[in-house]
């Protein structure tokens, strides 16, 4: 009888042990727990690509209409890679972030030296303009 009973309370720990493992599920195999790595950092590079387009937009209205351009077609297609992108691992998610993280800084470089450049262009035109003036008055 108590040989019975030992044996009654292995089975009934061994079956509440599979039942509560997941039946053989890992957690890295768990559907929801596994893509919780990639939301954050998702939310961020979309933030960022939503700042750039905001930014963009600003310099479309300088002289340099053809490089602002080609700068939003950039960060359009780093819109598209994110959203299409479907890595399984955390291997593969953090391949993609360090390549999507690389050509991130290079658009926003790109942006932050076109407005350099405007702003430089802009400061000659002034001066140009300033001095033109000048010389008008003194001609006067």
């Amino acid at each position: 009888m108590f040989n019975k009973r030992v044996t009654q309370i292995i089975i009934v720990i061994i079956i509440s042990i599979t039942v509560l493992s997941g039946c053989g599920l890992t957690i890295r195999q768990h559907p929801s727990r596994s893509r919780g790595w990639d939301r954050d950092y998702r939310i961020e590079y979309n933030q960022r690509l939503s700042h750039n387009d905001r930014r963009i937009n600003d310099l479309k209205s300088s002289n340099h209409r053809d490089r602002a351009i080609v700068i939003e077609v950039r960060n359009n297609n780093m819109r598209r890679r994110l959203d299409s992108f479907k890595g399984n691992s955390r291997n593969e998610w953090d391949s993609f972030r360090y390549e999507f993280d690389r050509d991130m800084k290079a658009v926003e470089k790109n942006i932050k030296d076109f407005n350099k450049a405007n702003k430089k262009s802009k400061n000659k035109n002034n001066r140009n303009n300033n001095n033109r003036s000048n010389n008008n008055n003194r001609r006067r």
